[in-house]
């Protein structure tokens, strides 16, 4: 900001040192008598009112930002200001005389203010002058003109698909003749989910590149003006981007893993739209898991689970684990994110019981339920039937057992008119044993 320097006062002259030659006709010079000097100065321009103000000048730069909640003003600061005074006027019409009475809005001590009182809708004049700790006052500012806008630009038009490919999305629209200064696109999943916002642009024209390929999407656009203001959507288009052979899967994503005594079980889903043929599963004891190094890779499978068995030392448990899709085309996925199994001791398998215990000519016939046995936990390898003459079957007083993967067993060569005495228990892949079944009792016949 330049200031306008004070006017200096004239020179006092020197009645002994000064002599002003006058060149007469005849061409004789006259010496002139001295200029008197004067008792003291006075600025040419000053405010007789206020004697050396040091706000000669009026804060610079006045601007005001229309917004949605508010009109946002700010302005140069000048250097011997301790505050400014902010007028506001209506505005009637275009020309700067065309506003009502100014009145004074607000006193305050930096260069800015936010008008958030501003009736809606309703434009208005602003000006601001500078004030000091003694009194002066500086010219006021040139008016500028705000408005607390709230009244959303018209919808864009006719939103339609200009291109699909491999690469993404492109659609065009017209603007509606709104005052939209931006376009902002949305994307649906379905006609019911919530919308995601893809971007924003200047232009009538966008390409959404982040689609997620073979997926076909909703798309919509919403125009934005100075304030903030969105208009309602614009009529909604249907856009792919397109599968190919060399199209990447989106990496799989893992939903937890689990690990029982030595039993490892992972699960993950996977996105339907772009196939997939097989998944290879990697770990490392650091976090996430290097997937280039072979030496990672536990092992493939076509399934979206993966079930092993893995060693006895407690440093299996230390390990984390991460999957990768691969396409037919055998292009592959990246890593999903790295998990470390959650750790539990082995419990022993699900307990069965009898449903028919059956008599015949020096046999017992025993059937028995299936024991269930869910993710994480062993297979069921088995059954062992154990048989006493005495009631109160237990491992211990059993006389005879018997293993077997079906879940029936025929006793045979037994003594008739003897009540024997059963129990049986389920057997899973780890060699662990559930809790013996109910007893049950028959007598052969002879």
């Amino acid at each position: 900001m330049s200031r306008r320097p004070h006017p200096r006062p004239a020179a006092v002259a020197s009645a002994a040192a000064v002599v002003i030659l006058a060149l007469g006709i005849s061409g004789t010079a006259h010496a002139a008598a001295p200029t008197a000097a004067p008792s003291s100065a006075r600025h040419i321009s000053d405010d007789p009112d206020q004697p050396d103000n040091p706000l000669y000048d009026a804060p610079e730069s006045l601007n005001a930002q229309s917004g949605r909640e508010a009109v946002s003003l700010s302005w140069g600061s000048l250097s011997a200001a301790t505050a400014y005074e902010v007028y506001r006027a209506e505005a009637e019409g275009t020309e700067p005389d065309e506003v009502g009475p100014y009145k004074l809005l607000a006193t305050v001590p930096e260069s800015s203010y936010v008008d958030s009182d501003a009736d809606p809708d309703v434009e208005y004049a602003y000006k601001v002058r500078a004030l000091d700790d003694a009194g002066h006052v500086s010219p006021y500012t040139d008016p500028v003109r705000g408005t607390r806008d709230t009244v959303a630009p018209l919808s864009p038009q006719d939103l339609t698909l200009a291109r699909e490919d491999e690469r993404g999305v492109t659609l065009t629209w017209r603007s509606g003749n709104s005052d939209a200064v931006k376009y902002v696109l949305y994307r649906f999943e379905s006609p019911n989910s919530a919308y995601t916002k893809v971007g924003s642009t200047t232009s009538l024209t966008f390409r959404d590149t982040k689609g997620e390929p073979g997926r076909q999407y909703i798309y919509e656009v919403r125009g934005v003006d100075a304030a903030g203001n969105e208009s309602r959507g614009s009529n909604w288009e249907y856009g792919t981007k397109t599968v190919t052979e060399a199209t990447v899967p989106t990496a799989p994503t893992v939903q937890g893993g689990e690990l029982v005594g030595r039993r490892l079980a992972l699960r993950w889903s996977q996105s339907a739209y772009v196939p997939v043929s097989s998944y290879t599963v990697y770990r490392s004891k650091t976090s996430p898991v290097d997937i280039t190094d072979a030496a990672n890779r536990v092992g493939t499978t076509t399934r979206t689970e993966y079930t092993g068995t893995v060693g006895e030392s407690e440093g299996e448990r230390d390990y984390h684990y991460a999957v990768v899709a691969t396409t037919p085309h055998g292009v592959s996925s990246a890593a999903s994110a790295s998990v470390k199994p959650t750790y539990s001791e082995p419990q022993p398998p699900r307990a069965t019981q009898f449903y028919e215990v059956a008599p015949g000519a020096g046999s017992v016939r025993l059937q028995w339920y299936a024991a269930p046995y869910g993710s994480g936990e062993a297979p069921v390898a088995g059954y062992r039937v154990y048989r006493s003459a005495e009631p109160g079957v237990t491992r211990e007083n059993a006389q005879f057992t018997h293993v077997t993967s079906s879940t029936e067993y025929v006793d045979r060569g037994l003594t008739a008119g003897t009540k024997y005495y059963y129990a049986v228990a389920t057997v899973d892949e780890d060699g662990e044993e559930s809790a013996l079944s109910p007893e049950a009792s028959a007598t052969p016949t002879g």
